[in-house]
């Protein structure tokens, strides 16, 4: 017992060093595989501080035209209708212009208020000659367009621009930049002087970017179509490149590419992965050690989940490790650097989800694992194999569909019931006249209280099977169910009625059992206790001194007939048993059954002489051949032949027939017994039944019984026919 528990401990340590190891390995190759096999400069965070240094590079340096710039910057036809059109055409402008002032003239005229209304139509008068003179001259149009934006980029300057300034001054002191605008030859960087510059080239770099074409006007949006209009058409395209020196401090890139944190976390990610490869070996050392191969534990709820259907267990595995395998998969690809968000699962912080990121690997190894473990144990054994299809989903529905329509009018007639009672009561009210509910009663009487006796004669016939079936498993032993009719509820009833006459016939069976074993315990005890006694008592007078030669002589005589008498019970007991079991083997061959049957009689022919007894005996010339034991057939006809001449009454006249019938060897033997055996022909298989009840006569009571079970061991018939005193054996055997 302390084996067993120490084993089963060894065996749930191994199971958790490799699901420990395991969940380790998945978590460092999923959430920190860029730590472990990639570069600061491949790292998501390097990537966002270097896009935006080139975006702070293009707005500060690149794209960046004084006002003196934007006003010589072309203004196109587009640009003048997009001006002159941009709240509506003329008249809708002008008519929104009169609007805007109708209510304030109106006002000022009705207090009579002379002066003000002429300041709103002389305001107004303005505001349409503006809009008149939009729409007839175009130069005009161009100088509103020059001016409005030159007022746009001054707040762009002042306010929007500010913090890509802030930015790309703390990111240029750490990465460096040359470029030449492809059309004018302009140089923009910040590399030092040309001496400095030949000496850079030799200089190693951790990071550089060549860009051949850097359109700069496509890159920026403002949110300021005018501004973004007016960068669009100073923009240039640049070549030229972006890098870092060797030894140049990465601190100042900005909160999102931490390289002392990326430093941290790539030597964890490694410690982690060692940690991983260490329990994993460690586990498999330990399993081939202790020849472990298995996972240990979680048995309870093995055994529930032994009780799911096989479809349940295959779905659950099946959504689990979809769901698990997206999930790493997802990781892997976009990293866990500030947070994950997975469709299904929602949004993790950088901290918590790491810890519920952690926790799920760890579930889901477990889960996964022992499930496979417990599949494969499933398909491998047969046994469990058939039952849990047995109990499968699938099964289970064609059993209940199977059996659904067993009686298939049942249902349906219950239906109809149901169906025809709400439609007479619905139809009811459509017989009323005249408000007068007569007709209706009368339509109800002829309709629904017939159906309503129908309903209620099936419900009380259902009732009468009911308390029968419990009155038959409670014992008791009632009158059969009366069967009208072909439906369902008949059937049940003669079901029923054929169940209890069964349960009856059963019972009997049982309680003549019950009474052939005591009678067959107290004929073994008589028969074997007999012999036994004489036995013992003849020895006991040998040891006496005063026993002379000749009684020596006779008390060994019948101490060894005894013997030989126990003897042979014992045998014959023991080959009954096996002949009952089947476990005898017979050495078929061709038989001819009339040679068989005049050696039988040859072997009692001085005994027969010496009876008082006729015996006729009756075989065609022509041999009657079979297939089968000559040895164990000859066993039968020598009982037969030994019971008729020692249970038979004298003067009487024994037949013995052999015949052909049907390609059946027919054998039959007649004698008129001497022993009132009674009307049970059944009782006298039975082993140690003799013909002579009071057991005087010599015999163990076997006979029949081995004789039986030869012929059935030869696919034989042995049959037994008593009238009165004449005791008729039938045996019946193919012939060849």
């Amino acid at each position: 017992m302390a084996t067993k528990l120490k084993n089963n401990s060894a065996a749930k340590f191994i199971s958790w060093m490799m699901i420990i190891g395991l969940s380790l390995l998945l978590l460092v190759l999923s959430a920190f595989q860029s730590y472990l096999f990639g570069s600061f400069e491949k790292s998501e965070g390097f990537k966002n501080a270097y896009y935006q240094f080139q975006y702070s590079l293009i707005v500060a340096k690149l794209n960046h035209p004084s006002l003196n710039e934007v006003k010589q910057l072309p203004v196109t036809s587009s640009d003048i209708n997009e001006f002159r059109y941009r709240y509506g055409d003329l008249p809708k402008q002008l008519a929104n212009v009169r609007s805007q002032y109708e209510n304030a003239i109106a006002k000022a005229e009705d207090v009579k208020d002379k002066k003000v209304a002429a300041y709103y139509k002389k305001e107004r008068d303005q505001k349409i000659k503006a809009v008149e003179l939009n729409f007839k001259s175009d130069s005009h149009v161009i100088k509103q367009v020059r001016s409005e934006r030159v007022a746009y980029m001054k707040k762009y300057y002042s306010g929007t621009i500010t913090y890509e300034q802030e930015s790309f001054n703390q990111l240029a002191s750490v990465f460096y930049y040359h470029f030449v605008n492809k059309k004018t030859g302009d140089v923009v960087t910040n590399v030092p002087s040309a001496e400095q510059k030949s000496k850079n080239k030799q200089i190693p770099k951790r990071f550089e970017k060549t860009l051949h074409s850097l359109s700069t006007g496509r890159s920026i949006n403002s949110n300021n179509k005018i501004v973004d209009r007016v960068l669009y058409l100073s923009a240039s395209d640049y070549s030229g490149r972006i890098y870092i020196e060797k030894n140049t401090s990465l601190d100042k890139l900005g909160p999102e590419a931490d390289y002392q944190g990326f430093v941290t976390t790539k030597i964890i990610s490694f410690i982690v992965l060692a940690l991983a490869v260490a329990f994993i070996a460690g586990g498999v050392y330990l399993g081939w050690k202790k020849s472990i191969f298995y996972l240990a534990g979680f048995e309870k709820i093995k055994k529930v989940y032994a009780c799911v259907p096989i479809e349940s267990r295959l779905f659950i595995f099946t959504v689990e490790l979809l769901i698990f395998v997206d999930v790493l998969t997802r990781v892997q690809i976009n990293g866990y650097v500030s947070g994950y968000y997975h469709p299904a699962l929602g949004m993790f912080d950088s901290r918590r989800g790491l810890a519920i990121f952690v926790l799920g690997i760890l579930c889901a190894v477990i889960t996964l694992l022992y499930q496979v473990q417990w599949l494969i144990d499933l398909f491998r054994d047969p046994v469990k194999r058939t039952e849990c299809w047995k109990q499968s989903i699938f099964m289970q529905t064609g059993v209940i569909l199977s059996n659904l329509f067993v009686a298939p009018f049942l249902g349906l007639k219950m239906l109809v019931v149901f169906a025809l009672i709400f439609f007479l009561g619905m139809s009811a009210p459509l017989f009323t006249v005249n408000g007068s509910f007569a007709l209706a009663f009368v339509f109800l009487m002829f309709t629904a209280l017939p159906l309503l006796w129908i309903t209620l004669r099936r419900v009380t016939s259902l009732n009468q099977i009911i308390l029968h079936a419990e009155s038959a498993a409670a014992g008791q032993d009632l009158p059969a169910l009366p069967e009208h009719g072909r439906g369902a509820l008949s059937r049940l009833s003669q079901s029923l009625n054929t169940l209890k006459h069964g349960v009856k016939t059963s019972r009997n069976a049982q309680l003549k059992s019950e009474r052939l074993k005591t009678e067959l315990i107290t004929n073994v005890s008589h028969d074997l206790r007999t012999p036994l006694t004489s036995i013992i008592m003849y020895n006991d007078l040998l040891k006496k001194s005063d026993v002379t030669e000749a009684e020596r002589q006779d008390y060994l005589s019948i101490i060894d007939r005894k013997a030989k008498r126990l003897k042979r019970l014992i045998d014959d007991l023991f080959e009954v048993s096996k002949m009952a079991s089947g476990a005898i083997e017979l050495n078929k061959t061709k038989v001819n059954l009339n040679e068989l049957l005049k050696q039988s009689l040859a072997e009692y022919d001085e005994t027969i002489q010496q009876a008082q007894l006729d015996f006729r005996v009756k075989s065609p010339d022509t041999a009657i051949n079979v297939f089968g034991d000559g040895q164990k057939l000859w066993r039968v006809f020598d009982n037969l032949i030994g019971n008729i001449l020692k249970y038979s009454m004298e003067g009487t006249r024994v037949y013995i027939a052999m015949d052909v019938e049907n390609g059946e060897a027919i054998v039959t033997f007649k004698n008129i017994t001497k022993y009132e055996l009674g009307a049970n022909v059944d009782e006298l298989f039975e082993r140690f039944k003799r013909g002579d009840a009071s057991r005087h006569t010599e015999g163990s009571g076997l006979g029949l019984a081995i004789a039986k079970s030869i012929i059935d061991l030869h696919d034989g018939m042995f049959l037994i026919d008593l009238d009165g005193d004449l005791f008729k054996v039938t045996i019946k055997l193919p012939v060849l």
